[in-house]
């Protein structure tokens, strides 16, 4: 049976009793007793006055004759017996006080048997049995509350392997008695030992065995006559397991405080009540960067590192005890042993010591990596993390100060956007442009005039803002200083890269008459808007705010209002237009935007994707496109017993993004498209140079089946070893060079190169712009695998999409491929001299080539549009392009939309010697097939020798190597054949 859980559940005596802690203050009465002080027991109110007062205000006097002060001030005379209670866990330290009333005295023989009674139950109470042992006669006696007590904890005493139990207790006093006696000294003689309790008591604590395992506290004394004879040996046995099992378990719950305090990471201290350090853990030693030895005694104050600034106690403060009144300090400066501070987070609370003293337990949390990660994210919040210079919020909170001060008239603001940047990250790599703006925008914070500050507001844009104008010379000036700042050259892996801005210039004075300069935004919008009709100019131009800038600028900002609104509201609409197979098969469709605008009509991407670009707004345009075109194509049905894929073209969301995978990943499962149906189309200037992260990006959505198709292939800036590089599996030959294709020599050999490069590095091949049915002979002819083009359908709404869906294959125009166009052999080639010995097929004739004059004004300077802003292709937005009219009747002479090409996963099968893309196929690093260098750099040197020896009326020998013919074993990727052919699926 387990001890009393509370003091209520005690069993306490008949006789009048108190039950009180160890400083003596009562805490429980009985019944007895409150009728002896006068009080009625049933009285719920009966122990009012008496339960909770000190012990010694109740009773006064001697035990043997005390007297009990009752609540009315009279006096009983009574006589005190004390028993101090063993532990019991959770009740330890109390002590029974009994009181024997002697007013009345009772016979001798009837007290001496109530005060025996009420002994035996304070024993049991106590679990306290005593024993005697007669010197004499030799008889061991035994109480009846021991024997209780026996009985109780299942121990018979005498059955013990060594003898009873008091034996052991019994053979050491007596032996003791018979060594003094030997020596002939007397017990009590000269010489004894000064402590008497040393001869005659023992006291031995008992185990017994399982399964009782309990611990017997046994003493035992000699009792002796008045001449100091001994007769007879007394002793007690005292039950006490309880009470070592609670000392087990506070020993057990000291040793593990102890050893958490001292591997944990953070600093624990102790401080006394003056504010003293007397305790310490490694952790705090380490922090501080002083020994323990010396740390303790350090005050409070003295680890503060303004002790001047602060109280004797610095950071403890007195409060209650207890961890629900403690508190915690959020920073405090410590001071470290080098003279240094440390920043801590301080959780304090206040205990009791052993000795019921307070104490200060405080642990300390190094917040020094918090504080700097802190001051990282609100830099961030203000400035561009590539330049360090202010950010937008940052220059619109400055703008927005001085335009509230009272020299607003002397602001001026300058909007410098760098002329054909993106030329440079696709020639030099993204790293180099990222240099080339961390260098310029360092030359802006270090040699601008006094009073002006830099900032960077995206990409290759900066704005300068002038607190007085006035100052640096007048704005001409100013705005000269800032064009040679960023004109001159920058050196990046000891190149010099030499680049120039636009520069629009806008005062507060530039809004008098046009609605005036009421914020920061206003500002920066017309100076934006100058800085735009500079740069139509051209390269390096200053642009001032005009009444035409301006409403330029106003009509940009409603546009901005009106997209971002029609984007949210989902009032945008989606158009598609089929990329065909040779067979009439629709193996995918591009989604092309279009805006139904409530007041405008239809407005087509070259309407709103440049205010789109301005405004920041391509990226929540890019996610609108994603979302809307893969749900509708999840519904989209078979075609020709194919699944139709859907193509999107990126501009705002790229795969360099954090956020990329995500996106894609959550439009996939929205809307229920399987990946290997989704096509991401993005410009060739985007997939060069890719930082690990992006590929990885890629890879991981490649692993899902998507395909990643290259646009405007061959207009970048991109080189052969670029080029080789893609990480994309679909190559999208640019409607530039498919519109002359039957009768530009110039487009034939483009075009040809980039089908044969397309076909040797293993991508699939798509054509966009087909109009005529020569075009599609000619790109039939050089093996492109799928076309796109109004030869085939315009954009289509969704209805009608659907319904071309469920008919039969589209027509394909009848005929065969037409002789190539003449003067093929004029574009490039080498002098007489030099020129190359023209490859020979024995049993060939001859080949000369026929040399012919190029169309008088025909130029391909325009076709590199790699440096400019391009939108992502909505419906060839990019591309400057008619075909955006509003007018639906002018869409007949109009170029064509740019095709999409088939997202299935492009299949390669290696075909024999000659053919092109022979070489064994590697998998590349989105799951495409990417050639390794030493197998397809073969096929393109052939391709370029071959372009340079044939004749104006070559054409693709089946026989030859290199040659487009259909294989006549397998599948060859980017012959003809159908990359998605498959058990169900026949081939073309």
């Amino acid at each position: 049976m387990g001890p009393p859980a509370t003091i209520e559940a005690l069993s306490l005596p008949s006789a009048p009793t108190l039950l009180c802690d160890s400083a003596d203050r009562v805490l429980r009465v009985n019944a007895a007793l409150l009728r002896m002080a006068g009080r009625d027991p049933r009285q719920p109110t009966a122990g009012e006055g008496i339960v909770g007062r000190p012990l010694a205000q109740l009773l006064v006097g001697p035990d043997a004759d005390a007297r009990l002060v009752r609540p009315d001030g009279a006096l009983a005379r009574v006589r005190v017996v004390r028993w101090a209670l063993p532990d019991l866990g959770p009740l330890a330290g109390l002590r029974a006080v009994m009181l024997v009333d002697t007013t009345d005295v009772l016979p001798p023989v009837t007290a001496r048997d109530d005060a025996e009674r009420q002994l035996a139950e304070l024993r049991k109470l106590a679990k306290v049995g005593n024993w005697s042992y007669d010197l004499r006669t030799g008889a061991l006696h035994r109480g009846s509350a021991l024997v209780e007590l026996y009985r109780e904890v299942g121990i018979a005493p005498d059955a013990q392997p060594s003898g009873p139990i008091e034996l052991e207790q019994v053979a050491l006093l007596c032996a003791t008695l018979r060594e003094k006696t030997a020596r002939g000294k007397s017990p009590r003689g000269a010489g004894e030992s000064s402590d008497p309790q040393r001869v005659d008591s023992h006291h031995i604590e008992h185990r017994t065995a399982p399964p009782s395992e309990r611990v017997l506290s046994c003493r035992a004394s000699v009792e002796r006559k008045p001449d100091g004879t001994p007769i007879r040996l007394v002793g007690t046995v005292q039950d006490v397991t309880e009470l070592r099992q609670a000392e087990q378990r506070m020993g057990r719950a000291t040793q593990r405080y102890l050893d958490l305090v001292s591997i944990a990471p953070v600093g624990v201290a102790v401080f006394n009540r003056t504010g003293q350090l007397v305790d310490a853990n490694g952790a705090l030693c380490t922090l501080l960067g002083i020994p323990g030895e010396k740390l303790r005694g350090v005050s409070a104050r003295g680890l503060s590192v303004d002790p001047t600034g602060s109280g004797e106690l610095a950071f403890l403060r007195t409060v209650r005890p207890g961890s629900g009144h403690g508190y915690r300090v959020p920073q405090y400066a410590i001071r470290r042993a080098d003279g240094t501070s440390v920043w801590c987070e301080l959780s304090v609370t206040v205990s009791i010591g052993d000795d019921g003293r307070p104490f200060w337990l405080v642990v300390f949390t190094d917040i020094s990596e918090r504080r700097r990660a802190a001051d990282v994210l609100r830099i961030a919040g203000t400035h561009d993390e590539l330049t360090r210079l202010p950010n937008r919020s940052s220059v619109t909170a400055r703008i927005g100060r001085l335009l509230a001060g009272p020299d607003r008239h002397k602001l001026a603001v300058l909007c410098c956007d760098l002329d054909d940047f993106k030329r440079v990250n696709t020639a030099l790599g993204h790293a180099a442009g990222d240099q080339v703006l961390i260098m310029l925008g360092a030359r802006l914070q270090r040699e601008l005039p006094i009073g002006c500050s830099p900032a960077r507001l995206s990409g290759d844009e900066f704005v300068v803002v002038c607190d007085d104008v006035s100052a640096v010379g007048g704005v001409p000036r100013l705005a000269a200083t800032v064009a040679n700042l960023l004109r001159g050259p920058v050196e990046v892996d000891g190149q010099p890269v030499r680049v120039s801005a636009a520069i629009g210039v806008a005062t507060p004075a530039d809004g008098d008459g046009l609605g005036g300069v009421s914020s920061a935004e206003d500002l920066l919008r017309f100076a934006d808007a100058a800085m735009y009709d500079a740069k139509g100019r051209g390269a390096g131009e200053l642009g001032f705010v005009t009444a035409d800038t301006a409403t330029s600028a106003n009509h940009q900002l409603r546009m901005e209002d009106e997209l971002r609104a029609a984007i949210v509201d989902d009032q945008l609409v989606l158009h598609y237009q089929p990329v065909v197979g040779a067979d009439g098969a629709v193996r995918s469709a591009e989604a092309l935007i279009r805006w139904p605008h409530p007041e405008r009509g239809m407005l087509f991407p070259g309407d709103f994707i440049p205010i789109a670009e301005r405004g920041g707004l391509m990226r929540e345009l890019d996610e609108w496109v994603l979302c809307t075109a893969t749900k509708e194509a999840a519904g989209w049905p078979v075609h020709v017993r194919r699944p139709v894929g859907v193509a999107v073209n990126l501009a705002g969301l790229l795969p360099g993004e954090p956020d990329f995978v995500p996106t894609v990943r959550a439009a996939l499962a929205d809307s229920g498209l399987a990946g290997d149906r989704l096509v991401l189309e993005l410009v060739e200037t985007s997939l060069v140079s890719l930082p690990k992260r992006t590929l990885a990006a890629m890879s991981e959505l490649a692993g899902r089946g998507v395909r990643f198709a290259v646009d405007d292939f061959g207009t970048g800036y991109s080189s052969l070893s670029r080029i080789k590089e893609l990480p994309a599996q679909i190559v999208k030959v640019d409607r530039t060079f498919v519109s002359g294709i039957s009768t530009d020599p110039a487009d034939f050999a483009v075009a040809r190169a980039v089908v044969q490069m397309a076909a040797a590095m293993g991508r699939y091949c798509v054509a966009e712009g087909v109009e005529t049915a020569e075009q599609f002979h000619a790109l039939r002819g050089l093996g492109v695998d799928a076309y796109q083009g109004w030869l085939f359908a315009k954009a289509l709404e969704p209805a009608a999409f659907r319904a071309m869906l469920v008919g039969p294959p589209l027509p394909i125009p009848p005929g065969e491929p037409g002789p190539a166009p003449d003067g093929l052999a004029t574009q490039a080639l080498p002098t007489e001299s030099s020129r190359p010995e023209p490859p020979s097929t024995e049993g060939s004739p001859t080949e000369t080539a026929v040399v012919t004059e190029p169309r008088a004004g025909r130029t391909r300077s325009g076709r590199a549009r790699g440096g400019q802003r391009r939108a992502p292709a909505r419906d060839g937005a990019a591309t400057g392009g008619s075909r955006h009219a509003a007018n639906p009747s002018e869409t007949e002479t109009q170029v064509p939309e740019r095709p999409v090409p088939d997202p299935g996963p492009p299949t390669v099968v290696p075909g024999g010697p000659g053919q092109a893309g022979s070489a064994s196929p590697s998998q590349g690093p989105l799951g495409g097939f990417d050639a390794a260098p030493d197998a397809f750099a073969t096929p393109i040197a052939d391709l370029l020798a071959g372009l340079l020896s044939r004749t104006d009326t070559d054409q693709a020998d089946p026989s030859a190597p290199g040659g487009r013919g259909e294989p006549s074993g397998g599948l060859a990727f980017g012959t003809g054949s159908d990359p998605f052919a498959g058990p169900d699926r026949p081939a073309i």
